[in-house]
């Protein structure tokens, strides 16, 4: 094989390499704002799981001091504050 022959092997494979990359350009593209929506949704969950430990941990602080104040009350007279 001489020298040509082979250059030409080299670019005939490159542009088929790029032809493939092109052809499924769009398949990838739809596969990264796939995986970009997933990502927000994961994020959107997150913040809602935040919110709601949040929301459970301040309602059982509040139970927790009604249920000291109850406790530590005299007699059935209400403590001073």
């Amino acid at each position: 094989m001489d020298q040509a022959t082979i250059v030409s092997y080299a670019l005939g494979y490159i542009a088929v390499a790029i032809a493939v990359f092109l052809m499924f350009l769009p398949a990838l593209a739809i596969l990264g704002l796939l995986l970009l929506g997933a990502g927000a949704v994961q994020v959107i969950v997150l913040l809602i799981n935040v919110t709601a430990v949040g929301l459970y941990k301040a309602a059982l602080g509040l139970y927790h001091h009604l249920l000291d104040r109850w406790h530590n009350r005299q007699a059935g007279r209400l403590a001073a504050h």
